[in-house]
């Protein structure tokens, strides 16, 4: 129970750290005065507790780290190559980024420190993208709260792979804010051999939103065909999809079919079947209505919908697979923060501080939520058998912390559509009104 302890306070103190930066002057600080301030923020803390847990109390990362990463990159040092002289979970060069970092630090340690550094970059990319796009106050104000994301920091700390994601659709922002979709779809490319299947879920809106979407589409997808054929040609095609394979055998707590097997448990072999299919079906409703409502908006105003629209997506992600760990928020959490902090403007100070606060319970949620899981064994029963076990008590409790975590999901996708309306309806009478003055001037 230590360990959901420190996690819980490590997002209190510094999302509270983060709170009253954001009342002091740094907000007024030039800019590249404001962004070292930001950036300490972020790795101060997150050094100082890979220091306290991994040099001096010697611990090692937990998660995946041990059990997969370490493996996989061995593998690789000693020759073998990925799906044809062993199985991986990820994209087939993923092990070699692995095996970059292990002959770099032969330790579990080096994913958790490469992954704090990949956190800063996250950061500096997605400030430059807000900038672009937001008012100078919004912007600063969704840095210094991102930086100060006890879920980001624990998150970097466990070395997992959601931090290469997360920087990986940074720079793909970035690089859509200015008008550069060749660049932006190379960088999804490179994602997508070097991460996981998970890449794929934000390539519609990345596409949707480009300035130049075929330009997009063509740097993303050939690439990354091409390596997947130099994997099928080195003798690894029979198990190059066990990643999908294995990921869609896997189940998490978190999540809407995760409370509904009481439900369909009854239902058996079906329910699995239930359960991706209800997974499809939200994904494809998301969408379609995103493609609907954001395909006319012209390609100057498109930047605009990425905050909002990548975190409806990853929301509906969360919300509706049977298999949606926590960690899976931090690919969006930046647009998350700036969504949530985008009409700061034009709100009441009241309702701006009722929103950090919201924040910060929900950064406590994210972290604590899959330790308790692990921690209270729910993991090793489905929810009808352990709230049928001697546990029920402990399970019921859980249950509720289950359904705080969901009601914020749903919170934030309503604000989420709210915002993908707004700024749709903005940049449609932008567009109508600057066609108005060319037909005037015409005249």
């Amino acid at each position: 129970m230590s360990i959901v302890i420190l996690k819980v306070m490590v997002a209190l103190t510094t999302g509270l750290l983060g709170v009253w930066m954001t009342r002091t002057r740094v907000l007024e600080l030039p800019e590249s005065a404001f962004l070292r301030s930001a950036v300490c923020l972020q790795l101060i803390p997150s050094l100082l507790l890979f220091l306290a847990l991994y040099v001096v109390g010697q611990r090692e990362p937990t998660s995946d780290v041990p059990a997969y990463y370490l493996p996989v990159a061995r593998a690789v040092l000693h020759g073998q190559v990925p799906f044809r002289d062993f199985i991986s979970s990820y994209a087939p060069l993923f092990p070699y980024v692995g095996a970059a970092l292990v002959s770099f630090w032969d330790s579990g340690k080096v994913f958790a420190l490469f992954d704090i550094g990949l956190n800063a970059v996250t950061l500096l990319l997605w400030h430059l993208s807000a900038r672009a796009c937001f008012d100078r106050s919004t912007s600063r104000y969704s840095t210094v709260l991102f930086a100060s994301c006890g879920h980001v920091i624990v998150q970097g700390l466990l070395g997992t792979n959601q931090s290469w994601i997360a920087a990986a659709l940074a720079a793909t922002a970035l690089m859509i804010v200015r008008d550069r979709s060749v660049a932006a779809g190379l960088v999804q490319a490179m994602a997508a051999c070097t991460t996981k299947i998970l890449t794929h879920l934000f390539w519609p809106i990345l596409w949707i939103c480009a300035p130049r979407r075929s330009r997009w589409l063509v740097a993303a997808v050939i690439p990354t065909a091409a390596v997947y054929l130099v994997f099928v040609s080195l003798g690894s095609g029979s198990n190059l999809l066990y990643p999908l394979q294995y990921e869609a055998n896997l189940r998490s707590s978190g999540n809407l079919p995760y409370l509904l097997d009481l439900f369909l448990s009854a239902t058996g072999a079906a329910e699995q079947h239930i359960m991706d299919g209800l997974t499809a079906t939200a994904l494809a409703v998301t969408l379609g209505w995103l493609f609907v409502r954001c395909w006319r908006v012209p390609p100057r105003q498109r930047p605009t919908l990425l905050p909002a629209t990548l975190t409806l997506v990853s929301l509906t992600l969360m919300l509706f697979s049977k298999k949606s760990f926590t960690g899976y928020l931090i690919f969006v959490m930046y647009p998350l923060v700036l969504m949530l902090m985008a009409a700061q403007s034009g709100m009441r100070p009241s309702n701006r501080n009722s929103r950090v606060g919201f924040l910060l319970i929900f950064n406590v949620l994210l972290v604590a939520e899959p330790s308790l899981w692990f921690h209270l064994n729910g993991w090793s029963h489905s929810l009808r058998g352990w709230l049928d076990s001697s546990d029920s008590r402990v399970a019921a409790g859980f249950v509720c912390v289950d359904l705080v975590l969901l009601g914020c999901y749903v919170y934030l996708g309503w604000l989420s559509v709210r915002c993908v309306q707004s700024t749709v309806d903005g940049a449609m009478a932008a567009r109508n009104a600057t066609q108005s003055v060319t037909a005037c001037s015409l005249v």
